[in-house]
């Protein structure tokens, strides 16, 4: 049976009114929802959408005109509400609450009779905590009884009503203690996600926009898409799943984005590097008529997330890690095999992504056992399935931390990414492999998330794991290591001598522009009273941020002998020349460097980033006053860093209520010359706001600016 179908023969809801109308019927004549006094009261006045916006377990109030005075004696009105595709009382998804004067109760559906006044009645309407959340459609049905006549009537609202999770009261399982980080993550329309890699990083400023009208339409659309029951929309650890799940297309269910890891992309498509927020991401998901938009990436992906999952009333964050490990087989090792030339074996190499980004949403798992409430990571990146679906999470992070990789939901694959040891392997001429050695603190570094109340980091890489090295850091791995799908390689039997220590420096600690020459330098100490000799060789390569290589550099051996007690140091020059043609918009150099001491064969492996500094972009706003719906201009400048022209340049602007759109600019612009260009954009909104911008070409990407807007609702009155 179709959808239209099953309510048409649905008796409640269809309208009750008689043609004949009697002289004791109670008929309504409007409904007034209040939408501007209950908004406030419940902390949506900011949603773009029309409709009435509330949230569970909180009371709102709606008077009802009729066409008679309201008489309690002769007269009984009950309010019906009911969500979903197929509305029906015994799943939850119909309410049907007759209006006292006196029963009220904030722990459950029910209608109260406040007051009644000439021809209307005034009615309170509580909702529960674990309400159902969505868009429900409105009846009221009067009941009037007289001596020998009982007359029912049934009207339909004009207006729909839209129930969100409520982090305002302890009831609801979102609830969020304090006031300071309901505003930030909930309300705050903006924020700060940070790229780069361990050791250089900073924040792309995303206008998350969860309050555009366009937001809360699609977060509806994806779970009806998702086939998610009704009743399930009363869980945030269903949503959040459904979402990370939905926000990819990697399944063809309907997804809002297609990501694409590449050197280049198809004319017409726009480079994950280019967006500056989500609101143009879900006005181009809906214009193309629901078909995926081209193309994202990681923190593509946790931004949108975090507007479909805010606008639903979910506290949630984007987190960064540096040097993210990618578990493809749930060993929760990551396998890194060289040949016997020290030479690495890419195609067989588990990922390390020089930062992934992921989400975290707050709320407590009632499915699990007690100390599992809190933050929950989740990740709708494609990476890997989890029961079928390309989605990861939720996962309680306090579990990852404890290595209780059994816990729902894919924390084996989180615990890795943030906690796993890597393990090398020399894979010998005729094919077979041997582990030559393990890392045990080089994945998960500096895990990051926006400050509450500025856009400053906070390192939370505490919440994931204990101190690197510690005893319990260690008792958590080998925990986790018992549920690996190679829980029966003992690899980290192998000892060996350690009197030679290493570390590798250069280029990568410090600010390199574009077109500079880089270095990688290996430094070594003999503290032994022998002599020791080395082989070293070291590699570099272009990658992208996901440690993924496309284009072999350089590679150069050392030998070096050491006398005791002595010092040396081997470097790697990476000319300009050697880099700039293979040079694309979001690639850096990736360095490995291997020495292995002959004497005891004590082995060193690292690896490290090389990623360029950009230039600052200026953005200054020309016109003042900024009065909310007028177009108003931009200007943008900087300077090109290279010296080859930059061509297919875009600029991309978008800002919490401004609305803007992809500008291209003309000509391609040349070595290391100025450039500026001006956009006209227009705020939808007023109040304070921020303008995001961002520029990107063939050659280089990630040249961002934004600026502050005061946006006045009305032009200032002229004093004569």
């Amino acid at each position: 049976m179709k959808d239209d179908e099953f309510c048409a023969q649905n008796l409640l809801l269809q309208p009750l009114e008689k043609l004949d109308k009697q002289a004791n019927q109670l008929s309504v004549i409007s409904v007034d929802l209040h939408k501007e006094e209950n908004r406030s009261n419940h902390w949506t006045s900011e949603y773009e959408i029309e409709h009435l916006v509330i949230r569970r377990g909180q009371a709102f109030e709606m008077t009802i005109s009729f066409d008679r005075n309201f008489d309690p004696e002769i007269d009984t009105i009950t309010l019906q509400l009911v969500t979903g595709k197929r509305p029906q009382e015994s799943k939850g998804s119909v309410r049907r609450l007759v209006v006292h004067k006196e029963l009220y109760h904030i722990d459950r559906w029910c209608a109260q009779l406040k007051d009644i006044g000439d021809k209307t009645a005034n009615i309170r309407i509580m909702t529960r905590a674990d309400a159902i959340v969505g868009q429900y459609g409105m009846w009221v049905e009067t009941l009037t009884k007289t001596d020998d006549t009982v007359f029912h009537v049934r009207h339909k609202c004009d207006e729909a009503v839209y129930l969100l999770f409520n982090p305002w009261v302890p009831e609801d399982d979102v609830y969020m203690e304090l006031e300071e980080e309901r505003e930030e993550y909930v309300l705050n329309e903006t924020g700060a996600i940070w790229v780069g890699n361990w050791r250089r990083f900073g924040p792309v400023h995303w206008n998350f926009g969860q309050f555009e009208d366009i937001a809360l339409d699609v977060a509806l659309y994806l779970l009806d898409k998702a086939e998610l029951a009704p009743t399930a929309r009363s869980n945030p650890v269903q949503i959040v799943r459904t979402l990370a799940a939905m926000v990819n297309s990697n399944d063809e269910d309907g997804g809002i984005l297609e990501g694409r890891w590449t050197r280049s992309y198809p004319h017409g498509s726009t480079p994950p590097t280019a967006w500056t927020g989500s609101a143009e991401i879900l006005e181009k998901f809906v214009e193309n008529d629901y078909q995926p938009v081209k193309y994202g990436q990681c923190w593509v992906f946790a931004g949108l997330c975090t507007t479909l999952a805010r606008v639903l009333g979910i506290p949630t964050r984007v987190i960064t890690n540096f040097e993210s490990a990618h578990d493809t087989d749930a060993s929760m090792t990551i396998d890194f095999h060289y040949n016997e030339d020290d030479e690495p074996v890419d195609y067989l190499n588990d990922s390390v992504w020089n930062f992934h980004v992921w989400n975290e949403s707050a709320f407590r798992r009632p499915d699990l056992p007690s100390g599992n409430d809190g933050w929950q990571a989740f990740d709708a990146t494609p990476q890997e399935v989890s029961e079928g679906v390309m989605r990861c999470g939720p996962a309680p992070v306090n579990s990852i931390k404890k290595g209780d990789v059994y816990m729902l939901y894919d924390l084996p694959f989180v615990f890795a990414e943030v906690n796993g040891d890597r393990v090398y392997w020399v894979v010998q001429k005729d094919g077979t492999m041997k582990a030559d050695g393990v890392s045990k603190h080089c994945i998960g570094k500096h895990i990051s998330t926006k400050a509450v109340g500025s856009d400053e980091r906070v390192d939370i890489t505490d919440t994931y794991k204990f101190p690197e090295g510690s005893e319990d850091e260690r008792k958590c791995v080998l925990k986790a290591n018992k549920f690996s799908s190679r829980k029966d390689h003992n690899i980290y039997d192998k000892k060996m001598e350690a009197d030679v220590s290493m570390k590798l420096t250069g280029s990568s600690n410090m600010d390199i522009l574009v077109g500079e020459d880089a270095t990688v330098t290996l430094e070594m100490a003999n503290i032994s009273t022998e002599t020791r000799t080395l082989n070293v060789v070291m590699c570099s390569k272009m990658a992208f941020y996901t440690g993924i290589t496309f284009q072999d550099i350089k590679t150069e051996k050392f030998a070096v002998t050491m006398e005791p007690k002595s010092e040396e140091k081997v470097t790697m020059i990476i000319s300009q020349k050697d880099y700039l043609d293979n040079l694309v918009a979001d690639g850096a150099i990736k360095t490995f460097v291997k020495a292995t001491v002959a004497e005891t064969q004590q082995l060193f492996v690292d690896f490290d980033v090389i990623d360029f500094v950009k230039p600052d972009m200026n953005v200054e706003v020309l016109d003042d006053p900024i009065v909310m719906n007028e177009d108003f201009e931009v200007k943008i400048s900087f300077a090109n860093p290279l010296p080859i022209p930059l061509k297919n340049c875009h600029f991309h602007a978008e800002g919490s209520a401004i609305h803007s759109h992809s500008h291209r600019h003309r000509g391609n612009i040349g070595p290391n010359k100025e450039v500026s260009a001006k956009i006209r954009v227009k705020a939808t909104r007023y109040g304070r706001r921020k303008l995001i911008v961002n520029f990107y070409s063939e050659q280089i990407s990630g040249i961002r600016g934004y600026a502050f807007i005061n946006v006045k609702k009305y032009h200032p009155k002229v004093v004569s």
